[in-house]
């Protein structure tokens, strides 16, 4: 599949173009490429390191859901992707380069530089130490802000009734 293509499936299945979304997008179309894949929805197995706007875009050119067990999201709060082609046992490990901030025009550069400025790629199974944290959107983050769960805490008092016995 042509990028242009991949990038406006991913930006019409996402609703905006953000910087999250174009490196899923480069992530995916690289992948493509190496595992010579024409066209998605594919076998393809990907292993996200964050929930993140980058995830759309595999979804959406790859056709790895989480409902059809090709996504897993192992929640390291790291901008990194392992992807799986279970027909050769190959597998990518991508992880975005420390340096980049969401900043105004961050998203036109994301689809412009080359891939090698953009990601550290290892094959097999061997993951690089360090990858940053997960990139959010600013503009998403302001239209779909994710919720923060914090856990209430009882004092250990409120666990137990006067006998001893748990209360709940």
């Amino acid at each position: 599949m042509e990028f242009e293509r991949a990038w406006a499936r991913a930006v019409s299945f996402h609703g905006c173009a953000c910087p999250a979304l174009a490196i899923g997008a480069r992530a995916t179309a690289y992948v493509m490429e190496q595992f010579g894949l024409e066209e998605g929805p594919c076998d393809v197995v990907c292993t996200a390191e964050s929930f993140s706007c980058a995830i759309d875009a595999i979804q959406s050119v790859l056709g790895c859901t989480i409902g059809n067990g090709k996504l897993r999201v192992q929640s390291r709060r790291r901008m990194a992707f392992r992807f799986c082609d279970p027909r050769t046992d190959r597998s990518i490990h991508l992880a975005l380069r420390p340096w980049l901030r969401d900043r105004p025009g961050l998203t036109e550069k994301l689809l412009a530089m080359p891939l090698e400025k953009l990601f550290q790629v290892t094959e097999g199974n061997e993951v690089p130490e360090k990858a940053p944290n997960c990139i959010l959107s600013s503009a998403c983050m302001v239209r779909n802000p994710r919720p923060v769960v914090t856990p209430t805490l009882l004092p250990s008092d409120d666990l137990y009734d006067s006998d001893g016995d748990r209360d709940w």
